[in-house]
């Protein structure tokens, strides 16, 4: 085991300006999410599961475990269905509606003209319409807000409309009975293509003026707001309770943390562990320098290029072979308990929650247990070895968190906590992996 007296001498020769070993780690930790917001998430942002933001605590993942079981996600807001669709924003620009789907036309917002010209002739003539149909029902109905209104949300071209297309004809995972278009909220720019702040409760506010002013049904899609999703307390809350926050206890009390204690505290003494067992003959500055490239992805302070300088070629050799071939595979073993864990707790909760956009969800959630279990089998019968595998793979994930008996029509809830907007999607990842194989072989 290292010892921390050693590594802040280590950081602090290094990067002079940072003050204590706390403060750098969790400088390291919220750049690293940042990183993941930009490069993840696109012009929307990416929404992180509780187990992606590594700032919260062991006490924090006990709160949302209690509450979710509870059916009380609502800590700061209603918790909202997270849906399967197409995104896009709209912003009003000179009395004109324009349109958006990365950081340029953030910047630069196109016309109506010019956003439907851009899906013209894609590829797929579903996701051209969807796009199309979306932006002459957007462009003629929110043109009808009041002036006052549209100054006060748009800021003339400035600010955003967040928001999901649900197309019944262009499903993607989930098939939906409906058209609509669900707000998320405003994003907030800098002018130059930056998202700078949100303000979510404009989405169902501008929602329902439309409503009122009987502008929110266009030729194709209906406008609606946030779906709040209704959640009731698990029939089997003192079980699951006890199940899921022994699951905690059980990763916090592995290297003797705290409720207080930070997710980063685990990951960090996890590497330092792997790093002492498969490399423990190497400089102590060395093993410092492995454990920022890749606990935090920090891939500046030690250069590969340089270990051949310090390192005889054998150990050199091991360390590049290990970081190019078994570091994102350490990575995913890593964080695994916690992605089971709050798959697995989403699962539960889902099971406890109504009111979703599908108009039919029992008959869509029979419709997926039923492909899922009939594409499974004939790929296990007739698909490749690549195939088989990866659909044993995701199989296995999907019984580690409920089941197939778990897939509920649905992509997610989302909730509020400290300020942070969190998702929790139960068996939706492993079952869109699933989709993915069976319907284009990957």
């Amino acid at each position: 085991m290292f010892y921390h007296v050693r590594y802040f001498y280590y950081i602090y020769t290094m990067k002079t300006k940072i003050l204590n070993f706390n403060q750098f780690i969790t400088e390291k930790y919220e750049l690293k999410l940042n990183e993941q917001l930009l490069l993840e998430g696109g012009a929307a942002g990416h929404m992180s599961h509780p187990f992606d933001n590594n700032n919260l605590t062991f006490g924090d993942f006990k709160n949302m475990i209690i509450g979710g079981l509870q059916g009380e996600l609502n800590f700061e807001e209603e918790p909202t269905e997270k849906t399967d669709g197409q995104n896009v924003f709209a912003t009003i620009q000179n009395g004109e509606v324009k349109f958006a789907r990365n950081k340029t036309e953030l910047q630069n917002p196109m016309s109506l003209k010019d956003f439907q010209n851009k899906f013209e002739g894609h590829a797929s003539k579903l996701v051209q319409d969807t796009f199309q149909f979306a932006a002459a029902d957007l462009a003629n109905l929110l043109i009808k807000l009041p002036t006052k209104t549209q100054e006060e949300v748009f800021q003339d071209g400035l600010d955003f409309m967040n928001m999901e297309l649900i197309y019944s004809a262009n499903p993607n995972v989930i098939h939906y009975d409906v058209d609509v278009i669900q707000f998320h909220g405003v994003k907030k720019t800098d002018g130059a293509g930056n998202i700078i702040g949100d303000d979510n409760s404009a989405a169902k506010s501008v929602a329902g003026i439309l409503k009122d002013l009987n502008a929110h049904i266009g030729s194709t899609f209906t406008i609606i707001p946030p779906q709040v999703i209704k959640l009731q307390k698990d029939m089997d809350f003192e079980e699951n309770q006890s199940k899921f926050i022994g699951k905690v206890e059980a990763l916090k009390n592995r290297y003797n943390l705290t409720d207080s204690d930070s997710v980063a505290r685990y990951h960090e003494m996890w590497w330092r562990e792997q790093i002492e067992s498969i490399f423990g003959d190497l400089p102590q500055n060395i093993k410092e320098g492995l454990l920022l490239r890749w606990a935090y992805d920090d891939k500046k302070t030690l250069n590969m290029r340089s270990l051949d300088k310090e390192l005889t070629k054998q150990q050199s050799d091991a360390i590049k072979k290990f970081d190019k071939e078994d570091a994102k595979k350490k990575f995913k073993e890593n964080i695994r308990p916690f992605e089971d864990l709050f798959l697995e707790l989403g699962s539960v909760i889902l099971k406890n929650a109504s009111n979703f956009v599908a108009a039919s969800p029992d008959k869509e959630m029979q419709r997926l247990h039923n492909e899922i279990r009939t594409e499974a089998d004939k790929i296990k019968l007739n698909g490749d070895l690549t195939q088989i595998e990866k659909v044993a793979k995701e199989l296995d994930r999907l019984e580690r968190i409920g089941g197939i008996q778990s897939i509920i029509p649905t992509e997610g809830i989302v909730f509020s906590y400290k300020g942070h907007m969190y998702k929790l999607t139960g068996t939706f990842a492993a079952i869109n992996q699933l989709m993915g194989i069976i319907k284009y072989g990957r």
